[in-house]
């Protein structure tokens, strides 16, 4: 019978491999807890006797109760405590956000959900928040027998102005009024001058316009909002650039959470905002009372019941991107890969670490199992 010589494993070969797999898992080990601890560097921003750092937001809009977040932030302190000296610039009709904060000139922004469109055309922008979980946009109606519902409006005017078209058009088509079943005046400037001149029939308003409230206060006028064919947009989102997200990770995180904190405060301290915005911020000339209106309205819209303020959910910008697409505006699967931060995982995604800390103990499993199995071959 013939018998073979078992083999023996060359003596370093185990040590080497051991050696490999310890170095791995010290550096999985490392990026596990770093990503773990994500607010880690949040916290440490505010250290005393270091200079606050300089950030500058370009708003999407004139001074108004829509950007109390920010105005409570600043005026509050919460940026300060953070460690950040914040400005704010407010926007004008030769400022393009998106660009501004694209090319740097900006280190935050606010903007409708025409922001996946402008990361579609090549612009590196990271959505960080939804200050207002629903859309402002309504679209006014006069009333008139038989109009009840958008789908009603067949054969009439429907005015929109910029800020309003994408949302107005897709809530017509949801209702089953496509185009060509109603007539559209694109550009309307003054949308109340528009209908009490009896330029239109219907136009696209901000529910929060005080002008808004006294129309439909009147009885005259009927406000239709996109929600009931479940056209559901965020607002006033908060966004960034990919380039100062992976550079100051810590600094996002918490200039995102002093300003989430700003709309709390805000929306729990109306009155108390309103009459900062009245002493400081207060360039459209508008009254109190058409704040407050403004203000109420805001609250609804900011932070639903059950609602966490600031919170987006990938499945509502699903429905987003389907509308957009179906308007053309977006190329059939575009995907929302790197667009959607998590404030809980660093933007890594909340199961990150746990993902980390799996191939960790697998990796240890691994080098044991090595050890054992070339223990028995010698």
């Amino acid at each position: 019978m013939t018998t073979f010589p078992r083999l023996r494993a060359r003596p370093d070969h185990p040590r080497r491999l051991l050696r490999a797999l310890a170095r791995m898992t010290l550096v999985l080990t490392a990026w596990a807890l770093m990503t773990a601890l994500p607010a880690a560097g949040a916290q440490g921003l505010a250290v005393e006797g270091k200079p606050r750092q300089m950030v500058s937001v370009q708003l999407g809009g004139k001074y108004q109760f829509e950007f109390a977040a920010f105005i409570a932030a600043l005026e509050k302190a919460y940026y300060h405590e953070a460690g950040l000296d914040v400005s704010l610039r407010e926007w004008s009709p030769a400022v393009d956000v998106a660009k501004e904060v694209a090319d740097g000139r900006a280190d935050f922004g606010t903007l409708d959900s025409t922001l996946i469109v402008e990361r579609a055309d090549g612009r590196p922008v990271i959505a960080l928040a939804a200050l207002l979980q629903h859309s402002p946009v309504g679209l006014l109606a006069r009333r008139q027998p038989g109009i009840a519902a958008a789908g009603d409006l067949a054969g009439q005017r429907v005015g929109t102005g910029r800020a309003t078209e994408d949302e107005i058009l897709a809530f017509l088509a949801a209702s089953a009024l496509l185009p060509g079943k109603f007539e559209h005046l694109p550009a309307i400037g003054d949308a109340r001058r528009a209908l009490l001149a009896g330029q239109v029939d219907a136009v696209g308003v901000f529910v929060g316009d005080a002008a808004v409230g006294e129309l439909t206060g009147s009885g005259d006028y009927l406000l239709l909002l996109p929600r009931s064919a479940a056209i559901d947009f965020y607002a006033t989102l908060l966004f960034t650039s990919e380039s100062v997200l992976q550079a100051q990770p810590g600094m996002v995180r918490a200039f995102r959470a002093a300003t989430v904190k700003g709309l709390d405060y805000a929306l729990d301290h109306p009155e108390e905002v309103v009459d900062l915005i009245l002493a400081r911020y207060n360039t459209q000339g508008r009254s109190r009372e058409q704040l407050l209106f403004e203000a109420r309205q805001i609250g609804g819209l900011a932070r639903p019941a059950g609602v966490e303020p600031g919170v987006m959910s990938i499945a509502r910008w699903q429905h987003i991107v389907d509308v957009y697409t179906a308007q053309g505006k977006l190329k059939p699967g575009t995907d929302l890969l790197g667009f959607v931060y998590d404030p809980d995982a660093g933007g890594l995604g909340p199961f990150v670490p746990w993902m980390l800390g799996g191939a960790v103990i697998g990796l240890l499993l691994v080098a044991w199992g090595t050890r054992r199995f070339l223990a028995t071959r010698v």
